[in-house]
């Protein structure tokens, strides 16, 4: 009787010893996995702030949209929408241009995770533009 109650005991241990080992290799699988990032995540909307522009086009929201493979984009400000033409994008990077009170715009744009920066430029000059994320796709 003894004997059977040890084999019991060894097979119980057996399996305990074999769960955790199991559990312990799964959850070294999930802290090794990597986030792959690619262009898309410009697809979205982003709340952005151009530096040093007259109030009524220092904020407004940029969508970034893609249907069957070409990107679309629209800013969003309190005097209206305005389409983004010739519109360019490589990786994580935008470049499109837009049209203000009949100037063009050159906008370049850097997407990092929930993080957009870059430059607009005008004839009248260079301006830093930050955002942020706000919705995805």
């Amino acid at each position: 009787m003894k004997s059977v109650a040890k084999k019991i005991q060894f097979g119980l241990l057996a399996i305990i010893l074999l769960s955790v080992t199991t559990v312990r290799s799964n959850a070294g699988i999930e802290t090794n996995t990597m986030e792959v990032k690619t262009a898309d995540e410009l697809v979205g909307a982003w709340n952005y702030t151009v530096e040093n522009v007259d109030y009524e086009y220092r904020t407004g929201v940029l969508l970034i949209s893609k249907e069957d493979g070409k990107y679309n984009v629209q800013v969003q400000l309190s005097a209206g929408n305005i389409p983004g033409e010739e519109i360019e994008v490589v990786d994580n990077n935008i470049k499109f241009s837009v049209y203000i009170e009949g100037q063009k715009i050159s906008v370049s744009l850097k997407a990092e995770g929930d993080k957009i920066k870059g430059e607009s430029s005008s004839y009248d000059g260079v301006y830093k533009i930050e955002g942020t994320k706000i919705m995805p796709e």
